[in-house]
């Protein structure tokens, strides 16, 4: 069993500041994840003894730039993985989110949190191209493609009011100016709490460039 870092836990809560329950349902996430890390490939081995900074912190720090909750739209987490960052949302007390993750194993993992945590979360077991789905006003992704190729790919998910908020590393702006080469669309960018090179971007108002 890995030690958990005080100073990386007390950066991660000095930075949310998360009530008891969060903080409950999340210590009981980061057990299911060492336990479940054993047998398969959740999340990088070296990442583990730093996991509340280095997932949880970074998955947890755009809850405060998304667009508020809508009861007749969801948020898609595409590619969520281990469940970053649409588990972490969900622990923190978001219920309009579904986690797209096309990996069996992923999705034995995702659902045996989301029922030990009690977690208002749903999941879908599939490429994220073949989700159809007119309600979708929030599209979020921590680790999953370039850009220019996840906008192809969420592009018949997207409505006119669709926003995407997204992790991304020191070469967020190439991959902004690939994007651009296809589509037209307005930004932010936001400075990551846990990666002084890392960017959150905001991403509304996409349209095929003509």
């Amino acid at each position: 069993m890995f030690e958990v870092n005080k100073k990386d836990f007390n950066f991660f809560k000095n930075q949310i500041n998360p009530d008891e329950d969060t903080i409950i349902k999340l210590k009981k996430f980061v057990r299911m994840l060492e336990d479940y890390q054993k047998n398969m490939n959740l999340i990088g081995k070296s990442t583990m003894p730093a996991v509340w900074t280095r997932h949880i912190l970074d998955s947890a720090q755009i809850e405060k730039i998304l667009p508020k909750e809508d009861k007749n739209y969801i948020t898609v987490d595409v590619g969520t993985g281990a469940g970053f960052p649409g588990m972490i949302l969900a622990a923190m007390g978001r219920k309009d989110l579904l986690l797209c993750e096309k990996s069996k194993k992923k999705n034995i993992f995702l659902n045996a949190v989301a029922k030990e945590c009690k977690l208002k979360v749903k999941m879908y077991n599939d490429r994220i191209e073949n989700l159809r789905a007119s309600n979708i006003r929030t599209i979020i992704s921590r680790a999953f493609s370039p850009l220019k190729n996840l906008i192809l790919k969420v592009r018949h998910c997207l409505c006119h009011n669709t926003t995407l908020v997204l992790h991304k590393g020191r070469a967020y702006m190439k991959e902004i100016i690939e994007a651009k080469s296809l589509f037209c669309f307005n930004y932010k960018c936001y400075d990551s709490v846990t990666n002084t090179d890392a960017k959150i971007l905001k991403i509304d108002n996409i349209k095929d460039k003509k």
